[in-house]
C-alpha cells in the first residue's frame, strides 16, 4: 500500500501539473501555487507544499524554483484522469 495523500496535497499536485503542463522539466515557483488559495489557507498550503518536496513528489531544482518529479507527475496524472476517491 502506498503513502496516503491528503486532499490538499492532491490539490497542490494537480496545480503543479497544470503549471508545468505535464512536463517534468518545466519550472514553477512555490508562490505560483500558494497565491491561488485564500489568505487564511496559505500558511497550511506552504506547509503541505514543503511536505511534498520532502517526500519527493516535487523537486527543488534551483533557488525557489521547483518542478514535478516523475512520481509526482504519475500521481497527479492519475488523479486527473481517475478523479477523486470517495470513502
Amino acid at each position: 500500500m502506498g503513502k496516503v495523500i491528503t486532499e490538499l496535497e492532491k490539490t497542490i499536485l494537480l496545480s503543479a501539473l497544470i503549471l508545468s503542463k505535464g512536463n517534468t522539466k518545466k519550472h514553477f515557483k512555490e508562490d505560483d501555487i500558494v497565491l491561488k488559495f485564500p489568505m487564511r489557507q496559505r500558511k497550511t498550503v506552504r506547509r503541505f507544499f514543503k511536505k511534498l518536496v520532502k517526500e519527493g513528489y516535487i523537486i527543488e531544482s534551483t533557488n525557489k524554483n521547483y518542478k514535478l518529479s516523475e512520481e509526482g507527475l504519475k500521481i497527479a496524472s492519475r488523479l486527473l484522469y481517475e478523479g477523486g476517491t470517495f470513502v
